[in-house]
This record gives structure tokens, sequence and C-alpha cells, in this order.
């Protein structure tokens, strides 16, 4: 048997990247080149740098994209309640196995065998027993007592630890709230630029979101909330942070220090698959190719990671450090699309794209979500060229987007921020539309086909519109159409 590891490549790449603007990539030109080399959305980490450094980034994509025709998404991740370690006397300290330790929240500097913490509610927080991770999980302790604002601990995995760590309470319910005072001066920064998308870190349960939605709507926002999970807690009020946020992001940095490795990819494909469910973009981010932060290439575990993220049904995939900070941004994204398009083609070719179909049994689908299922369907048996969506505010492109049709989608709007946010869909082409009105949509539909050079001359296409977030306005129609 002829086992062939090369297909031919599609036209469009289906899923999406989020390249993270940093001191790497903060210019003009690589801007450029990361959108020509595959960038679908870029990332503002307001963990890092000052707001006059983010809308610069800001103004330079903007600028970029206007320049490339492309309707590029800008999203701002707030950092959070991050807990990290304070400041040690000679920068760091050695945790030794077996020994014990002291973490304080008194407001000291650090030396051998006191550890402060930033975070003041440590001692409420925790209880004998429970486990503190420092630093990404390299380094463990166990709680031994608890005493006024000093916490005993016995040094379970030790080594080096530096200053301004993370510390992570996988055991604990972290009283901290959502949003930090620096996460409200944040939003309100990011909703004054424009943005697209605002990223909220640590969400716990639906509330946070909700929360954060009642801010962003006092300001007249219009931009999307992405629930990022990575909090265990998290997991158990999945289906209501889904839905009640606008995408998912599987983050896998503190997700994987709170979680047994072995849990979190499974932990991963519940939540794409939860996302899809709920017509959610879901965004797979940490440590995709974080060699590529040093190194030219990639580990060949990095490159099966992205295809299994591409596979599962994941919309999009993010990069942080490898263009933020990295040596090879470029490179970095231009790997990750040569990889996804090659998973692309050999789902395609297997006629996988839908393989990965969620529906809960027993389950009665929402009308909308059996429509989606059906005009993915009938794109296989018409074996049409394209799928052409009709979607003011993007809703009718994520339905469909979420059945995962082998034809790639034209998502049609009148409204910029509505294509840009397309733009975070898997397998969506955002295009932007003076109007399309009734009496001259299918003209349109068929001219655009051309242009994107997704269909020619008698070749089928399908003209989807009509579906809403409320299943009760939903009155979708799905017309197939000869160019």
């Amino acid at each position: 048997m002829n086992l062939a590891s090369s297909f031919a490549l599609l036209k469009h790449k289906r899923t999406k990247i989020i390249a993270t603007i940093g001191p790497a990539s903060a210019n003009q030109k690589t801007i450029a080149q990361l959108i020509d080399k595959g960038a679908d959305v870029f990332r503002l980490n307001m963990s890092h740098g000052e707001h006059k450094t983010h809308e610069q980034s800001y103004q330079m994509i903007r600028k970029v994209a206007q320049e490339k025709g492309r309707h590029i998404a800008v999203l701002a991740d707030l950092c959070g309640p991050k807990i990290r370690t304070g400041t040690f006397k000679e920068g760091s300290i050695v945790l030794n196995q077996g020994e014990e330790v002291v973490m304080t929240v008194c407001d000291v500097v650090g030396e051998q065998g006191l550890i402060p913490s930033q975070y003041k509610n440590l001692i409420q927080d925790i209880a004998v027993g429970h486990r503190i991770f420092l630093a990404d999980g390299e380094m463990e302790l166990q709680v031994l007592s608890i005493e006024d604002t000093d916490v005993r601990c016995l040094v379970v995995h030790g080594g080096e630890l530096g200053e301004h760590k993370g510390i992570n309470l996988p055991d604990s319910d972290v009283s901290a709230p959502a949003m930090t005072e620096k996460d409200v001066k944040d939003a309100a920064f990011a909703v004054g630029l424009g943005i697209d998308f605002v990223a909220l870190s640590f969400v716990r349960s639906a509330e946070d979101i909700l929360q954060l939605r009642a801010r962003l709507d006092e300001q007249g926002a219009k931009c999307g909330i992405v629930a990022k999970i990575e909090r265990p807690e998290a997991l158990e009020d999945a289906d209501a942070i889904v839905q009640a946020s606008d995408v998912v992001m599987v983050a896998r940095g503190d997700l994987g220090v709170e979680l047994p490795p072995e849990q979190v990819p499974i932990a991963q494909q519940m939540l794409v698959d939860v996302a899809r469910l709920y017509h959610k973009p879901v965004i797979v981010a940490t440590q995709v190719l974080e060699s590529m932060i040093e190194h030219s290439r990639p580990t060949r575990a990095e490159a099966t990671d992205i295809f299994h993220s591409v596979s599962s049904g994941a919309c999009g995939i993010m990069l942080s450090g490898e263009t933020a900070v990295g040596a090879y941004p470029v490179a970095a994204v231009e790997m990750m699309s040569r990889v996804i398009l090659h998973a692309e083609a050999f789902l395609w070719k297997k006629n996988a794209f839908a393989s990965s179909e969620v529906v809960k049994e027993h389950m009665v689908l929402p009308f909308g979500s059996a429509v989606a299922r059906s005009t993915a369907q009938l794109s296989r048996d018409l074996m049409v060229r394209g799928i052409a969506v009709l979607s003011c505010s993007g809703e009718t492109a994520a339905t469909i987007s979420s059945a995962r049709p082998e034809a790639p989608i034209l998502g049609i709007s009148p409204r910029a921020e509505a294509c840009r946010k397309m733009n975070m869909l898997w397998g969506v082409i955002p295009v932007l539309v003076e109007s399309c009105l009734p009496e001259n949509q299918v003209d349109i539909v068929k001219a655009l086909v051309k242009q994107y050079d997704l269909a020619g001359d008698g070749d089928s296409v399908l003209l989807v519109q009509g579906f809403h977030q409320n299943e009760e306005l939903n009155h979708p129609s799905v017309m197939a159409l000869k160019v």
C-alpha cells in the first residue's frame, strides 16, 4: 500500500491564525508579512506593554489591513487576576525537594526559604493539604500550616524560582474577581480604539462573562467577548460560559498547570465540541510552536499538535511568544499555515471536515443547527464550489461555519465590523458590499464567487441567508445557483 503524505492543497485556508503582536512584530513591515503568510487576527496582550504602544500597534494593523484590502480582526487580551511571586534579594531562590519554606502575603523582599506573594487573599483561599504550583507548574509546594500572614509549605518538586513568576492554586476556589482594576481600564481603552474582540482571562463562570458584557454595553461597545478557559472550575460551567460568550479560547498554559497533563487534550476536545454545538468560534492556544521562539524550525510534536487541532475542528490556532518576542515571527506564521494547509488537504481528501460533527445523543437540534448540517451535506452532495452567506451581523456565517462544510464560505456583509469578526470563523472569507438587495443578490453572488476564484461558468454554488441568534426569528433559506 502506498501511503502518500502529500496532497493537492486547497485554494483557501479554513483554520484561522491568531498572531500576537509584540516587540518582534510591532512594525508595519512585519505586520504586512504576517498577513501575507496567513495571519487572520492580531492579538494585543494587555499583560505587557503600555497603552501608547498598543495604540500604535492597533493603528499599524488597521493601516496595513486597509492597504491590503483585508478584514483583519484585532483582539485585546485582558490580563486577569494573575497571581505572582514578588521580588527576591538575589533575583531568585532555590527550592530544594523535601525542605520547608514560607510563603507570605507581607510586603517584603524574598530570600532563601521565604517567598513573597503578590496575592493578598492567599490566606483565605487555601487550606492545609492544598497544592501550590509555581512558575507554570515547574515547582510544587504542599501547604502544611497557615498562620496569620504566612503559609508554611513542603517543597514537593523544587527548582530555581525567579521574580514575578506565576502562582497557581489548583485545589482552591480563588476569590479574586475576574476583572481587576487594570482590566477595567484596559477594556475601556480597547473599546475606545475600536477593538473587535476582548478576551477575559481566568473565566470561572458565565457570570464573569455577563459582568464584562454589562460593562461593554454601558460603553456602547460592539466588540465580541472571548472566554479564556484556563481554570478547572470553568469546565464545570462550560455550557453556560460558551453560550454567554462570543468566542472560546482553550488557554492551555494555566489550564495545563492546574489539570493533570493527560487530561488537557481531553478538555481541549470537549471544549471544541461544546463551542461548535453552540456555533461559537473556538481557538486553541499556548505552546503551539514554542520552539520557534528560538529556532527556525518546529519540533515534529508541535507540527502534530497543529494537525490535531485542525482535525479536531478548532476554528483558529493562536501564536503567543512565537510572534510577540520570538526570533522568527514571520517564519512561525508561515510554518503554521503550511501545516494547516496540508492537514486540511488531507481531511478534504478523506471527506473528513464534518467527521467531528457534534450532536449530543438523543438531542433535538435547534432548527438553525439542523439547517446548517443539511447545508453542509447538500454542499457535498451537489459538489458545489462555494457557499455564499448573506450575513449582516455574521450570525448566519457562524452557523454555517460550525457545520464545517467542505466548500469555502463567502461571508457577505454591508458592515465592516461584521466582516472583521467573520475573519475569526472557520472557512469564512469575509466580503464587504455596499448593499445586497433581494433584486440583485443572485448577480452579486455570481460575481463574487468568480472574483474570489471559487467558481467559474457552469459551476454550482449555494446561497444561504436568514439565520438569527434568536431561534424564533430564524427564517433560513438555502438556494442552489449555477454560475
